[in-house]
């Protein structure tokens, strides 16, 4: 454990142990090269430290999510149903944890963090919900000779950075 991993204690004038939030590139743990103090805005207490991307990482995260998304676009409705169900169903079973870290990490309200909370839970429900009924379309032309098919697929890969 690196010196940067330690926190010092004044009432016992030892160091502890902090956790680091990792990085998950891949599917696994990723330790960072460097990683940044996370405090409380309303209680002005320190609550962990966080691995802390460069624009390399991010990159890594990219090209892992591009590697991984022709299983995830081959992946049949009802499979990709099963995972966002089961992803609202571990948000809804740690709804009280993640209020609280939300608490801690934002200085939101509890009943704004719970209510965010909830509210990502229905969208992940609402979604497995229309996974299957995506559907193209044969619209009609101005050519009565010619036909035309739109084809809905997934895009592919978004990076999108939380603003806090």
């Amino acid at each position: 454990m690196s010196p940067s991993d330690q926190t010092p204690n004044a009432a016992t004038g030892t160091s502890e142990a902090v956790h680091t939030v990792p990085a998950y590139i891949n599917g696994a743990e990723l330790p960072l090269s460097s990683a940044f103090d996370v405090h409380s805005p309303s209680a002005n207490t320190f609550i962990h430290r966080s691995a802390s991307a460069t624009v390399d990482d991010a990159l890594s995260a990219v090209t892992a999510a591009q590697a991984a998304f022709p299983a995830w676009r081959d992946l049949p409705p009802s499979a990709k149903r099963d995972i966002f169900l089961k992803t609202a169903e571990i948000f809804k079973s740690r709804a009280d944890e993640l209020t609280k870290y939300m608490v801690d990490e934002t200085g939101s309200d509890a009943g704004w963090a719970a209510f965010n909370v909830n509210l990502a839970t229905d969208m992940l429900v609402d979604v497995a919900g229309r996974v299957s009924s995506i559907k193209g379309d044969f619209p009609t032309t101005s050519d009565p000779g010619t036909s035309a098919i739109v084809y809905k697929e997934p895009y592919g890969v978004i990076l999108a950075i939380a603003p806090w």
